[in-house]
Formats: C-alpha cells, structure tokens, sequence
C-alpha cells in the first residue's frame, strides 16, 4: 500500500517549525518559573538527556568508584538502562519494581528512581517521604513525562527532559555537587537538527523520499546516544529553551487532552482511559495492535512506551500526541479512525 501523503500527520518527532512559532521575544522570565534555579539545597543543571542528567545524580550518589543499586520501575526502557550502564562504567545494578509494595525491601544504602507515569500525583509526596522514613534510601524523581512539575518532587534528587515537548534537547536536573561534563557538539544533537529540518520540508512538501531521509536520521540520532560520556545542554539549545512559551504550550495540551479524553469517555467507554494531564492521551485495550496498524494506515503515529521493558503495561497500551502541533479538529480524525477499527473487531 502507497502511503497517503495527502493525510496531515498525526505524531512523530517535531519539526523545526513546530518549535519556532512558541517562542517568545524576551521569556527568560518563563523559564526561571517552571525551572527556578534553586530549590532547597538542590541547584538547577542542564544536561543534553534525561539519562545524562541521572547518571550525573548517580555519580553524586555513589562516588567516583563505587557501585549504585538503582531501583526502577518494571516498565522503565531497558535501551535507556544501557546507556545510563555505559555512562557509569557498568558500576550500575538494576533492581526491577511492579508496586510501591515491594519498595519495603529498599536498603539505606540504595536508590530509587520514582516514575511519575504521565501526570504528577500530589499524593507521591507523602508516599516518596514513606519510603525515604522507613528506608532511609535517597529517591530520585523522574518528571520525563511531567517535566513542567519538576520544582513540585519532595525526593532527594529529580530530572525531567524536554525532548518529548517540543525539539528541545534540554534536560533539568536538581542536584548538589558538580560532576565532570563534556560541553562538546555530540553527533546526536547534529543528527536531531538535521532530521527536524528535513521534517519541516517534508511537511510543506510531503514525499516518501524525504519522510524516509527523517525516519532514518532519527534513527541515526537515537544510536548516537550511547557515549560515555555525560552531556551538558548546548548553549543554542538552552537559548532556545530560555525563550520557549511554557505556559501556553501547557495550556494547549491540557485543552487537547481534555479534549480527547471527553471525546473517548462518550464514543469508546469500553476502553480504559489512563490518567494524565498535559504529556499524552493513554489508554489500555486488549486490541492494541489492531488499533495501531490502523492508525498507522492513516498517518497517525500513537506511541508505544517502553516497548523493550517487556512488562505487561507495553504490550496494551497507546499514548496519543495530543500536543502543542494539533487542534482539536485534527485530533477527531483520531476518533474517527479509532471507530472505524471497532467495527471491524469481534464482539465480546
């Protein structure tokens, strides 16, 4: 089957363009809010990634020398595992969590790396001060997919990265001690610019030739990840992010996925809708794969988090870009398209 060039695009990485029209003349001011320089004894770091900035708070952790026994949730990415094991030497021992429950077996001398899966829970906070009373083990918050609450973590350490919400290849962490970086242009960064130009000509003049000359930078971009060494955000990129329209970019998500989830309660209410806020629309369905192929068909590319992690949770559920690139007219064609899968499924 021809690819349908004429259908708008639904997903994907960002363009160029799709980050220029939200910058502001002057938005310093934005940025210190959402990300303020200090909180409590911790200071603000910019890093390339989210797993430079955790293999900086580990190295803090454990020393120069001396190994970390990092807990992480089950569905964490094993890709994203590898890398942060490169950057630390191998001096990393995972241990893999499915509940809170099973946080009892923490020792003082371990880690833990808290998800906050797709929204901030208010309630973390007493849950994470549990753990830290009981354990007396340091906790690290990953805000990846709630980046806009890091200044909110009550843990030792947090970070988040800012990759998934617009071409911004910053990651902010709060931690205590400097740790050796390399401010060098990596290949990686080189590799992402080049594959969201290319996106930006492709979605003013769509051609299999140029989708495919992205599709493979971005892979190309995504190999280039796994160095040793750990990365500070590039100068232009921290500009970039310095002049970035936070809040009305929060605000056309929350409007888009409250948009889309209002949609999904009245036209699919057999499907489980997954909490969120302003990163993705999730949901759960044992018909996961027929959905996807679908949609895919039509030029609409939902995620599939974590797919290597080989948990339960990866293998049903689909997250929605519902972000700043889209309205509300366009993501009905979701809707429209996911019902045009249901009636071909089997009724239960």
């Amino acid at each position: 089957m021809s690819p349908n060039y004429s259908l708008p695009t639904i997903g994907g990485i960002y363009a160029t363009s799709d980050h220029q029209r939200f910058l502001l003349e002057t938005g310093h001011d934005c940025f210190e809010e959402v990300f303020p320089e200090t909180i409590r004894d911790t200071t603000r770091t910019l890093y390339e990634t989210g797993i430079d900035a955790l293999a900086a708070i580990l190295k803090e952790c454990s020393g120069v020398s001396s190994s970390v026994k990092l807990w992480t949730a089950v569905n964490f990415c094993r890709e994203s595992l590898d890398r942060l094991s490169l950057k630390l030497d191998g001096r990393v021992q995972f241990h893999f969590y499915q509940s809170l429950d099973e946080l009892t077996l923490l020792e003082s001398s371990d880690v833990l790396l808290y998800l906050h899966f797709n929204k901030y829970e208010p309630s973390s906070t007493q849950a994470i001060h549990e753990i830290q009373r009981t354990t007396r083990a340091l906790v690290i918050e990953d805000f990846v997919q709630a980046p806009l609450d890091i200044s909110r973590f009550s843990g030792d350490y947090a970070l988040n990265s800012l990759r998934k919400f617009s071409s911004l290849d910053v990651a902010v962490a709060y931690h205590r001690t400097n740790v050796e970086m390399t401010a060098r242009p990596t290949r990686y960064r080189a590799l992402r610019k080049e594959a969201e130009q290319v996106k930006t000509q492709f979605l003013q003049h769509p051609t299999e030739e140029r989708e495919q000359q992205f599709l493979r930078l971005g892979r190309q971009a995504d190999e280039a990840l796994a160095v040793r060494e750990i990365v500070s955000a590039h100068p232009d990129e921290l500009e970039r992010a310095l002049r970035f329209d936070f809040r009305s970019v929060r605000y056309l998500r929350k409007f888009n996925h409250d948009f889309l989830s209002e949609r999904f309660r009245t036209e699919f209410p057999e499907l489980t809708r997954l909490p969120g806020e302003y990163m993705y629309f999730m949901i759960d369905s044992p018909h996961r794969e027929q959905y996807r192929k679908h949609l895919f068909s039509k030029r609409i590319f939902p995620v599939i988090h974590w797919a290597d992690s080989g948990s339960k949770q990866s293998k049903s559920i689909l997250s929605f870009h519902i972000d700043q690139r889209y309205t509300p007219s366009e993501l009905e064609r979701v809707v429209v398209e996911m019902a045009e899968v249901r009636r071909t499924l089997p009724r239960s």
